[in-house]
């Protein structure tokens, strides 16, 4: 079932790709706050189309343990920007080992 709410969701594509569902879907974002020693890291994933595909991601990339919160700027159909703020650098490759746990692709890291 699609319809997720994560109030950590930004949609910047809301073209006819994603599921109907969740493409005219924005909610208002709701993450926690850095602090100056936390750590930002960006990451590319496709496959993602709709906000129940960003939770499984978002939930994947939480259970690593250094992780305070994850951020998605979803692009249906393309490279989705993946946002994770955490209180020391978390390997890329325990990001990449998440991400297609969850049954999607990192594109870089």
């Amino acid at each position: 079932m699609c319809g997720t709410t994560s109030s950590d969701l930004t949609l910047t594509d809301k073209s006819s790709s994603g599921c109907a569902c969740c493409a005219t879907q924005e909610t208002p974002e709701q993450s926690v706050p850095a602090a100056a020693d936390d750590v930002t890291a960006n990451f590319a994933v496709t496959g993602m189309t709709c906000g129940s595909c960003a939770s499984r991601v978002t939930s994947a990339i939480s259970a690593i343990g250094e992780v305070k919160d994850v951020r998605i700027d979803l692009v249906s159909g393309g490279a989705s920007t993946v946002t994770v703020l955490s209180n020391q650098p978390v390997p890329a490759e325990a990001v990449r080992s998440a991400v297609e746990q969850a049954g999607y692709q990192l594109i870089n890291a």
